[in-house]
């Protein structure tokens, strides 16, 4: 009978969660030298069945040991020191499993954040000890019993053995900071167990196949569409992120035949050009963040597995429904990177998905047809909130769909725009290429990539918010014979209208320290710059005005109140 799983302290908790999950990923050979802040995970090492345990006092030997251990073995062996002076000793071992794509495990024990920069002993900056020799570096969390922040630590381990083993094979570095008590045996004054916690069922892999790296453009294997089924079973997702494609066609082909394959839904953010490319297929979920609104709906739709294509979607609402749901996931598009902020039960697949050119037999399901049932009830709901005469922010999106088609591109900006384009874009078929800065989320150089975009001579329309517009304001400069094509609509609703939506939108200095008012003349702005400016009067005009091309840069202002925009919202999300 297995011994019950009852550690006595939180680093003992955390070491074991770390040690289980590298076992679990395919970890068997651990070189240790001896120390104090090191404690915890060498316990946990040592009392792991499956994993050997190789001791060396001198840390510079112990780093070419597990070296050796790895060229031999073609699988990342672990290393694991003390704080100090200790992790330095393996800059040689880190240089030559650098050089030689060697996979490595550098595991530096170090003291938690209060205690360094104060001359406390064994003390030194371990971050970024290794400069660019590894492939990958970072620090974890100081060990908690917070499940979220476990989730966090099962997904950092599970990411760097894949980092060590991925497309740019070699050594990944990860510091560790501990707090006493150390010993695994020391109680800990109010310590417990998360709730139900079971540590086979924490540490599961997220799939059989453990680790699975495909040449990148060949297909998914079949085998990965049974690990797929045995994990989600009908209840799985397909999501799809804000993300530029290589190959549209073959995407949006390769992403409809996941579908068909699995029955699972594609769940598709309206900033990916995919939500109106795949629109008509009967797949696509595109109003996912008012249906998860409803809490007895997210209940009922709650998966046990997800395929994440690129970049999670914009909905805060969706990540909170994905990270309590914790479930199965496969993430597919970005090799090398983890782009999954909710922490799931996690494995990359580093290759990008393409169609196999079969024509598989669509499958179909309970759940799906749950999902697309709910889809038309939204759909309904999101209309009556959108269709409104007065200027409602969100209808300007719904006309932009009106006016663009798969052949024109639309730019989106940070902030309510793109929240805008998830919420009330729902095309009927393939639309625009849509683009956006969406790797730091920022509104800075928004009119600027806009305009280069734009270049190529395709019809380009930016859709901004007034800050993003004035922030950018000197890519006007760069307007002057623009040999492309681009039409720049500006919401303006004087100020940062994405703060309205915030609890910080109550605070009693709220337009002062965030609502960022301003009354700068757009009109005057252009005008200053030579480039056409047209006011929008009511949706007629701007209808109008949108159908207006040609080359060079022209900008179309829209005028809406924060306020009463972000009431409608409220109001027309609790009906």
């Amino acid at each position: 009978m297995a011994k019950a799983f009852r550690p006595a302290n939180t680093n003992a908790l955390w070491a074991a969660v770390g040690v289980r999950t590298l076992r679990r990923r395919g970890l068997a050979h651990v070189v240790i030298s001896p120390g104090s802040r090191s404690t915890p995970m060498a316990a946990a090492f040592a009392e792991e069945a499956g994993i050997q345990v190789t001791v060396a006092l001198d840390e510079r030997s112990a780093g070419f040991i597990a070296l050796g251990i790895a060229k031999a073995t073609r699988r990342p062996a672990a290393l694991l020191c003390t704080s100090g002076t200790a992790v330095a000793n393996y800059l040689p071992a880190v240089i030559e499993a650098r050089l030689s794509a060697t996979p490595l495990l550098v595991l530096s024990a170090d003291r938690p954040p209060e205690l360094r920069a104060c001359h406390s002993g064994q003390t030194i900056a371990q971050n970024g000890i290794f400069g660019a020799y590894p492939v990958w570096a970072a620090e974890s969390a100081v060990p908690s019993a917070d499940l979220g922040l476990l989730r966090h630590w099962r997904q950092m381990l599970t990411d760097a053995w894949q980092r060590s083993l991925g497309p740019l094979a070699g050594p990944v570095h990860l510091n560790l900071p501990f707090r006493d008590p150390l010993p695994p045996s020391e109680p800990e004054k109010g310590f417990r167990l998360p709730k139900g916690f079971s540590l086979e069922k924490f540490t599961a892999p997220a799939d059989g196949l453990l680790t699975h790296w495909i040449q990148a453009g060949a297909p998914l294997p079949a085998e990965l569409f049974a690990v797929f089924a045995s994990s989600g079973g009908d209840r799985g997702v397909i999501v799809v992120g804000p993300h530029a494609m290589k190959d549209r066609k073959e995407e949006t082909q390769a992403v409809l035949e996941l579908s068909q394959r699995t029955g699972w839904p594609i769940l598709a953010d309206g900033a990916g050009t995919l939500r109106g490319d795949l629109a008509d297929t009967g797949r696509v979920v595109s109003a996912y963040d008012l249906i998860l609104r409803d809490k007895r709906l997210a209940r009922v739709l709650r998966p046990k597995a997800a395929v994440i294509i690129g970049p999670l979607p914009t909905s805060k609402v969706l990540r909170a429904w994905l990270k309590e749901a914790d479930v199965t996931a496969w993430q597919v598009g970005r090799p090398g990177e983890n782009v999954d902020p909710t922490h799931s039960r996690w494995s990359r697949l580093d290759a990008h998905l393409v169609a196999s050119g079969e024509k598989p037999a669509a499958r179909a399901s309970a759940y799906a047809t749950a999902w697309q049932s709910a889809q038309k009830a939204a759909a309904k709901s999101l209309s009556r909130i959108v269709n409104v005469d007065w200027p409602f922010e969100g209808r300007a999106v719904a006309m932009l769909e009106e006016a663009l088609g798969p052949d024109d591109r639309l730019f989106v900006a940070s902030s309510m725009p793109i929240r805008d384009l998830e919420w009330f874009y729902h095309p009927a078929g393939p639309g625009p290429e849509i683009l956006c800065n969406r790797g730091a989320n920022g509104i800075d150089g928004t009119v600027s990539t806009a305009l280069g975009a734009s270049l190529d001579g395709r019809r380009t329309v930016l859709l901004c918010g007034d800050l993003a517009f004035l922030h950018d304001s000197n890519a006007l400069l760069s307007a002057y014979g623009h040999r492309g094509n681009l039409t720049v609509v500006v919401i303006n609703n004087q100020g940062g209208g994405i703060f309205n939506h915030l609890p910080v939108a109550k605070h009693a200095r709220f337009e002062q320290l965030w609502g960022t008012p301003q009354a700068t003349d757009l009109g005057r702005l252009c005008a200053a710059h030579r480039v056409r400016h047209d006011l929008a009067e009511g949706w007629a005009s701007f209808r109008r005005l949108l159908e207006v091309r040609g080359r060079g840069v022209r900008v179309i202002e829209l005028r809406t109140d924060r306020e009463a925009d972000a009431a409608w919202r409220l109001r027309g999300y609790r009906s």
